[in-house]
């Protein structure tokens, strides 16, 4: 029976997306799975390697029953995940710890040990990996001495369906041990950090280069069958670029997910920050890329902590009541200030001692009121990236498109355009937009596709959100006020928190 189709899969920050995609790159099936994060210690966050497991298996299986669709007309697979994720695995491909999360920020003192041996304040981030590896090697070195291999989410799978390692590009450049522009891991920066080399699969692998095919085992256990290749697919960032069709220099898109960035393509090798540039999954393009860690998850919060009476109720559409609730105090402003910095942050500010923070709360502020302080906050971070990149020089673009989960309440739209004062093209199926992205990699493997220029006849616009000018003197003031907060209370949350 000849395949026919392709499976994507976003392994998000609270979820794996999996879609089913056919020739013509139109989604016949897609379904997202859930899985916690757990916070063992302060600033940990960590994943159940089981739970990545069990949903792959989970959301594959289900799209191939409910679509009709054996495992014998998938064409190919492509895996995606969160970028800076690690787990450690043992020489017969067991994890060893619990998948360490990209919003962990638990090698605060490891960072400043690092900056303080380089002589550079930022050449490591507690977020990042060269500080995480050597809080392992100085706190759980037992694990780093048995370990074969450091892999992140996609290599683990990589390893477990097809038994060979690899990276793909662009999730190894965002672990900081390549050379900058090469595809090429850097020793000298492993040294560093007095790390093994060998524990890096020595394989970097382009988004559309061929991993391998599956082998018996966990590959049938999902529901595919032995042969089903797997192609290298790229990091969520990327895919969420590919996904925008931001295939060209100056395309932009705005991410809205559980975490949300903002991210503009330019030319590489010309154009090089070696912290903020990201090689795209399209060839000889980068993207000058910031990322605020709490978008979804500041909403999920609010459910949680003021919605959860309501969130129990299968017969309420928990995300359009926010959205109502925000929208009908839009002309009773409150001046409810919400900076949605849940797990600290990385941009507009690098901060990893920085917590959410509610401010201004009167008698009259209801639940709506801080629902509209919410969304407004995310656009506020949002601003201030645009900001710095003005400032940067860079904030030249062709058109700024938004995918993501929040992208589908036109409540969020409208505030987001209004307070960055820019006009803003919600992408078609804006959920699944990266995975539509990462089908573009299967059909360039197999040479069905000459190149990514496929995207600009499969990704499609569905609806423009205008600034709206009678809004702009009210959040011009309440910008300026937010990143007052901020700097005033900078002092404060590192006194709290560490």
């Amino acid at each position: 029976m000849e395949k026919k189709y392709s499976i994507t899969y976003d392994f998000g920050t609270s979820s794996v997306k999996a879609a089913l995609i056919d020739h013509n790159y139109d989604v016949i099936a897609w379904k997202s799975i859930p899985y916690p994060m757990y916070v063992p210690e302060p600033g940990f966050a960590e994943q159940k390697v089981d739970d990545y497991r069990s949903s792959f298996c989970t959301v594959t299986k289900s799209l191939l029953s409910e679509s009709g669709i054996s495992g014998e007309q998938i064409k190919g697979i492509v895996i995606s995940q969160t970028s800076c994720t690690m787990i450690f695995v043992d020489e017969n491909n067991h994890f060893m710890n619990d998948c360490v999360s990209w919003v962990d920020s638990r090698a605060v003192k490891e960072a400043e040990e690092l900056n303080q041996e380089t002589g550079r304040s930022d050449w490591a981030q507690s977020k990042r990996i060269p500080a995480k590896m050597r809080w392992f090697m100085k706190n759980r070195p037992e694990i780093v001495e048995k370990a074969k291999y450091l892999l992140d989410v996609s290599g683990y799978f990589y390893l477990i369906l097809t038994g060979k390692t690899a990276f793909d590009w662009t999730a190894g450049i965002s672990y900081d041990l390549t050379k900058p522009g090469l595809m090429e891991w850097s020793r000298e920066t492993m040294d560093i950090i007095g790390m093994r080399h060998s524990l890096i699969p020595e394989r970097l692998i382009a988004s559309y280069e061929k991993v391998g095919e599956m082998i018996p085992g966990f590959s049938e256990e999902a529901g595919f069958v032995p042969g089903t290749p797997i192609f290298g697919g790229c990091s969520d960032n990327a895919n969420g670029h590919i996904g925008a069709g931001c295939i060209r220099p100056g395309d932009a898109h705005l991410y809205l997910g559980s975490s949300g960035w903002a991210s503009i393509s330019v030319a590489m090798p010309e154009y090089l920050d070696v912290r903020n540039v990201l090689q795209s999954a399209v060839p000889g393009i980068g993207y000058d890329y910031y990322c605020t860690d709490s978008v979804g998850t500041s909403i999920d919060y609010l459910i949680s902590e003021l919605y959860k009476k309501e969130s129990e109720d299968a017969g309420i559409d928990i995300y359009k009541l926010i959205s109502d609730d925000a929208l009908s105090v839009e002309n009773d402003p409150q001046d409810t200030i919400f900076m949605p910095f849940l797990f600290g942050e990385e941009e507009p500010v690098l901060d990893p001692s920085v917590r959410a923070t509610l401010l201004n709360i009167k008698s009259t502020t209801t639940r709506a009121h801080i629902a509209r302080a919410v969304m407004e906050g995310v656009a506020f971070n949002f601003r201030w990236i645009k900001e710095n990149l003005k400032e940067k020089g860079v904030w030249e673009i062709n058109f700024l498109r938004v995918i993501g989960g929040g992208a589908q309440s036109d409540v969020l739209m409208q505030i987001i355009s209004d307070i960055m004062d820019e006009k803003l093209i919600r992408i078609k199926n804006t959920r699944v937009a990266g995975n539509i992205g990462l089908a573009a990699c299967i059909g360039i493997g197999l040479e069905e596709a000459k190149d990514f220029t496929v995207l600009d006849e499969c990704v499609k616009e569905d609806r423009t959100f205008i600034p709206r000018p009678e809004y702009g003197e009210r959040y011009d003031r309440l910008f300026a006020i937010y990143k007052e907060s901020y700097r005033a209370l900078k002092s404060i949350y590192e006194k709290l928190n560490y």
